[in-house]
């Protein structure tokens, strides 16, 4: 589809007292856009913070646009999560100082979201705190990371373990970078937009539902049109809710399993697509408890068929190494522990998270994981659930 519309889009996204400029540019205008947002904040070096799965004549390409304003260093690290670590972070923070940084400096995170976080967390270190800003060169980036004050890295036994929450000074989401992603990586994007609308605004279903192409071929306006899908979910949730410990939980929907699932095939398992087979097991565990119907599950599969991204586990995992990871879930804590439990986010509906008193956490047996697991592991017992061919919306969606 053609990529030749010139795209202009201005928010503010607001979480609690927390806000910042979120643009959305195409075509070459956008570079100048770019240095003079980067300019207004008066900087004195820019420390760009990439990783190696970000194309060199991409680098290259903000390297010199960047530069004609200041000096410009641009530092490296490892397309892998396995990168996403305190040894990196402390290997950056070094380069990062010795290249002479400032109290007046910004790192840009330049990339997904293993730049971005790993970015946003050394400018909430360096110095007690220098200015971020993130430019984004993923759909996941633009849709999903840069939307929240959350910044993290891994431990060596889970994931986002180690963190704190710091806002950008402005975000700037370049369209003309998804040029070059392939398919996969925008269906993987695109699983979190889904978790958006099962999760929180079931009202945009019918359109999502028809505006998703297995082909991953999509329009500037279309990208810019889910983009803001995303902003405004997110902003609803997060809008007293900053830290998102109460109501913006339900961001997490489907992530305590596909959290797991990625860590444990080393990242190979995208992470969009391991939310995706998460919210699966998830609706799974709903039905199980009485909570969402037949047709609500089979709502998740759908979109999910639409999008062209997997509805099954990866082969080799087990329902016994998944559950072991997830007790080590970064949720934890929200609620006091109960041995053999695991705390997860449910639906009660499409667009209503479970709550249990005060909390969206619920407490699930783990014989149920396991459950939930093991129908969504190939060759242990998928459920059936056929895809109408031109059925949109499950007939008890309840919003």
């Amino acid at each position: 589809m053609s990529h030749q519309e010139t795209i202009a889009v201005d928010r503010e996204v607001r979480f609690g007292d927390v806000t910042y400029p979120f643009h959305v540019r195409s075509g070459p205008e956008s570079w100048n856009g770019l240095t003079a947002r980067l300019a207004a904040l008066e900087p004195d070096r820019l420390i760009v913070i990439t990783d190696d799965g970000v194309p060199d004549a991409l680098a290259d390409q903000v390297r010199a646009n960047l530069s004609a304003l200041v000096p410009t260093h641009v530092l490296r690290l490892p397309a892998s999560e396995k990168a996403k670590t305190l040894s990196t972070l402390d290997d950056l923070a070094e380069r990062t100082i010795l290249s002479g940084v400032t109290r007046n400096s910004v790192v840009v995170a330049l990339g997904g979201g293993l730049a971005g976080n790993v970015a946003g967390l050394l400018a909430a270190l360096v110095f007690r705190g220098l200015r971020l800003v993130h430019l984004p060169t993923t759909l996941l980036g633009m849709s999903d990371s840069v939307l929240s004050l959350k910044q993290a890295v891994n431990s060596r036994v889970g994931k986002n373990h180690l963190g704190t929450f710091y806002a950008p000074a402005f975000v700037w989401n370049h369209l003309d970078f998804l040029d070059t992603l392939p398919r996969e990586e925008i269906q993987s994007a695109l699983c979190e937009m889904i978790k958006n609308v099962l999760g929180i605004c079931p009202d945009r279903y019918d359109e999502v539902a028809a505006r998703l192409r297995i082909d991953a071929q999509y329009s500037y306006e279309t990208f810019a049109d889910f983009i803001e899908l995303c902003v405004d979910a997110k902003t609803r949730v997060m809008r007293d809710d900053k830290r998102e410990k109460r109501e913006a939980l339900v961001l997490e929907y489907g992530h305590t399993v596909g959290h797991a699932a990625e860590l444990l095939t080393g990242g190979a398992l995208r992470h969009g697509f391991a939310i995706g087979v998460g919210m699966l097991v998830a609706g799974r565990i709903g039905t199980e408890l009485g909570l969402l119907s037949d047709d609500e599950l089979k709502a998740h599969q759908i979109l999910l068929e639409r999008n062209g991204s997997p509805t099954a586990l990866p082969a080799g995992l087990t329902a016994d190494q998944i559950i072991e990871t997830v007790r080590l879930d970064n949720k934890r804590g929200y609620v006091p522990a109960r041995p053999g439990a695991v705390d997860m986010v449910l639906l009660e509906g499409l667009g209503c998270p479970h709550w249990v008193g005060d909390n969206v956490i619920t407490q699930v047996d783990e014989d149920l994981v396991r459950v939930g697991v093991n129908a969504y592991l190939p060759g242990v017992g998928r459920p059936s659930l056929p895809i109408p061919g031109q059925r949109q919306v499950p007939s008890q969606v309840r919003a």
